[in-house]
């Protein structure tokens, strides 16, 4: 069955309400972006996505500037100070903020 929705564009207040699973996610910074990506969104996140689109991949896109980080890929934990972002055994906070969420239908193949 074909879902009406291929992508869709999303606002959050928080992306900390997002995500249920850390250990499931990474941080990704380019020279022009940032975005976390993976599948340890909450239960009932991850539910309402699959609601609308069968196979599904999202990304929370952040504000690269904000950020500070240099480009790479960073792992994701949750403390009981904050997130933070981990490279080459250094951490760095990532506080909480708006983002948007893109949500992409998968296409299955055949």
């Amino acid at each position: 069955m074909k879902y009406a929705f291929q992508k869709m564009h999303l606002e959050a207040n928080s992306f900390y309400a997002l995500i249920n699973n850390w250990v499931e996610t990474q941080l990704v910074v380019t020279d022009s972006s940032a975005c976390i990506i993976g599948y340890g969104y909450a239960y009932e996140i991850a539910g309402a996505f699959s609601d609308l689109v069968l196979d599904w991949e999202a990304t929370i896109l952040l504000p690269r500037q904000a950020l500070g980080l240099e480009t790479g890929e960073y792992d994701l934990s949750m403390l009981e100070e904050g997130l933070f972002a981990f490279k080459d055994q250094q951490r760095f906070p990532l506080a909480d903020r708006r983002v948007v969420v893109e949500v992409v239908a998968v296409e299955e193949e055949d």
